[in-house]
């Protein structure tokens, strides 16, 4: 209901010419857009907030290149940020985790529109090739339907029935699963919880391992990227970046940088949190580690006095209408956001 009501006051709001108006008064403001996976199967019904379909994805871009929103290198749009030299709907395209569709679905889109983007690439996936355990399982319980899962026919060691039509005991199943794939010693044996699990839902293990469900891009994967022209940065090596271990913290961007290197230019100096949570006090190991920009998932254009290490981002995915993406293209939405009030 709320979305219908909405998307009625959008175009209402087009119709009176508030998007042209939104559009010139944040003209000198950043645009950061934020995408995760593109889907290779049915991953986008899953999970639309974290995988968008090739269609959908395709639409934007053609949305950017017909709307004569430049895109702009974030190296580039951040310089020019700083010096008041962006030109007007300046617009930077990062993509998060590592995700294989960024490659084989995002990857060619992006190359026919001929716009630049940056690929932030948690490494340990990419390196193991092994699927995303706990994202991975989650499609399985939602593929099994209404089903009472005993965890004991999969993961010796747990027990407990849980009824995965109610979707608190699937989240409650699930979060034993994650917490006991964490417990054991190596990715190899998480992934054999994983087909165990995938066998008992229904779901093809076979069909899931070559159509790399739920897996990151490969080495050779990312520096065909690099080579197009798409910039390979730094998201930590384990999807983590703990606020309370500066030591820890460190390592994990440490780690990521040299499983980067040799695959991609670099340099390595643009980061993105890992899940958005990141904290104030970070901000000086950032800056000991050459640090140039880090991006949240905070909602909102980029301003010249945002701080360099705390950059807002639009969140993009399945469930924008296109509607709404050209609200918050234009602007609109980003002033409504001035006036205190969330979207």
């Amino acid at each position: 209901m709320k979305r219908r009501v909405l998307g009625a006051l959008l175009r209402i709001a087009k119709a009176l010419g508030a998007f042209r108006i939104a559009r010139r008064l944040t003209r000198g403001d950043l645009r950061i857009l934020c995408y995760h996976g593109a889907a290779v199967a049915d991953e986008s019904a899953f999970s639309p907030g974290l995988f968008m379909t090739g269609a959908t994805f395709e639409r934007r871009m053609a949305f950017l290149a017909e709307q004569r929103y430049p895109v702009l290198p974030l190296g580039d749009a951040l310089d020019r940020l700083a010096d008041g030299s962006l030109p007007d709907g300046a617009t930077v395209i990062t993509i998060d985790d590592g995700w294989v569709g960024t490659a084989t679905v995002m990857a060619p889109i992006l190359a026919r529109h001929r716009f630049p983007a940056t690929f932030y690439v948690a490494t340990y996936y990419a390196a193991r090739q092994a699927q995303v355990f706990n994202v991975a399982a989650a499609y399985a319980l939602w593929k099994a339907g209404p089903r009472d899962l005993d965890l004991a026919a999969v993961a010796p060691g747990l027990a407990g029935t849980f009824a995965l039509a109610e979707p608190a005991r699937r989240k409650a199943a699930l979060d034993l699963l994650v917490r006991h794939a964490d417990s054991l010693p190596d990715a190899a044996t998480r992934q054999q919880l994983l087909e165990r699990l995938c066998e008992w839902a229904g779901v093809d293990v076979a069909a899931l391992r070559d159509r790399r469900l739920f897996a990151f891009a490969n080495a050779d994967e990312l520096r065909a990227l690099a080579a197009q022209g798409v910039d390979v940065q730094l998201h930590t090596h384990r999807h983590r970046f703990p606020p309370g271990d500066r030591a820890a913290a460190m390592t994990e961007i440490e780690d990521n940088r040299r499983a980067l290197e040799g695959i991609a230019p670099g340099p390595f100096v643009d980061f993105c949190y890992p899940s958005g949570h990141y904290d104030e006090a970070q901000w000086p190991w950032l800056d000991a580690l050459g640090m140039r920009s880090a991006t949240t998932t905070k909602g909102g254009f980029a301003r010249r006095r945002h701080h360099r290490f705390e950059l807002p981002r639009f969140l993009d995915s399945e469930r924008i209408t296109p509607l709404e993406f050209e609200a918050e293209m234009s602007g609109l939405f980003e002033l409504v956001r001035r006036l205190g009030y969330r979207i």
